[in-house]
């Protein structure tokens, strides 16, 4: 699908004498009112605002979404770094519901808000009870507001459109928001009971979404391989030893240390080494079904 931009001025025009050619359309399903492109959104020629109905006829990859304003926004493809810490941060999460069930993770569909007829594109989605169509091949968009939404800021997302998403889920109070900014930092907000705070990297931070579980925003740009060692979070961590590495069964050790220490519940240092010293000892015959536990 093609998009044609404006190819002739309109400069000095008032905007009732304003006269479009095919040429100066945007290309578009049948049944969709003529639109243009200015400022790298699509709005009806005749000034009228998009209706949600028209939006719903648009190819699902089509790329944009559609704005309170009745506009279709543009979106640039999102860049590989950009990609990548949202594909950590997905994996992360996917982990932990693997090792605790309850909810579902979803990386990049669209979001549709019927009742503010608006639509948005978070990074990483979690829903405590996700719909069991949302797996079927023909759905193609979410539509409830979900318990947690992460937007993963980036060079090409950072200006106005970051902006209008922010006061977007602020205004349709979202449950819990993290917003992971270009200098490392995240911003965790949380409305019942309101919250709201900043996290550097090197800092770890937990939700009552994840009991268990705490993550560093250092994460989303290396993903600690240790942590697929850790097969339960809840309510005490336990820890998968791995007989053919023993060094990432010592990191994964000291990983499950770290998240333990977060929520009060550090192992005694004779258990914790006495864990080590057995985990080195392991012979690969061993079965890897022998966990063990960091308990408080």
């Amino acid at each position: 699908m093609s998009l044609l931009h404006l190819s002739h001025s309109t400069e000095g025009l008032a905007e009732e004498e304003l006269v479009f050619t095919q040429e100066d359309l945007a290309e578009l399903p049948e049944g969709f009112p003529h639109c243009v492109i200015r400022d790298g959104k699509i709005a009806r020629a005749d000034g009228l605002p998009l209706e949600w109905e028209q939006y719903e006829l648009l190819d699902e990859n089509f790329p944009a979404t559609l704005t309170e304003t009745g506009e279709l926004q543009m979106s640039p493809r999102p860049r590989p770094a950009h990609e990548t810490k949202a594909a950590k941060l997905y994996k992360l999460l996917d982990h932990y519901l693997t090792c605790e069930s309850g909810g579902q993770a979803f990386l990049g569909p669209e979001l549709r808000i019927a009742p503010y007829r608006r639509t948005i594109a978070p990074d990483v989605m979690f829903f405590r009870n996700p719909k069991p169509e949302w797996d079927q091949e023909e759905t193609t968009h979410i539509d409830q507001i979900p318990d947690l939404v992460v937007e993963i800021m980036s060079p090409s997302n950072k200006g106005k459109k970051w902006e209008d998403n922010v006061a977007f889920y602020r205004e349709a109070a979202f449950p819990e928001i993290w917003f992971f900014r270009l200098d490392g930092t995240v911003e965790v907000w949380r409305q019942q009971p309101s919250r709201n705070a900043i996290y550097k990297p090197g800092e770890i931070f937990s939700t009552p979404l994840f009991p268990g579980l705490a993550i560093d925003p250092v994460w989303i740009r290396k993903y600690p391989n240790e942590i697929r060692l850790i097969d339960q979070f809840s309510p005490q961590i336990r820890v998968l030893p791995n007989p053919y590495k023993p060094e990432l069964t010592k990191n994964a050790y000291a990983l499950a240390e770290r998240i333990s220490a977060h929520f009060g519940l550090v192992p005694s240092t004779g258990e914790f080494l006495s864990q080590l010293r057995h985990s080195a000892e392991d012979q690969p015959g061993d079965s890897p079904s022998q966990s063990r536990g960091l308990k408080p």
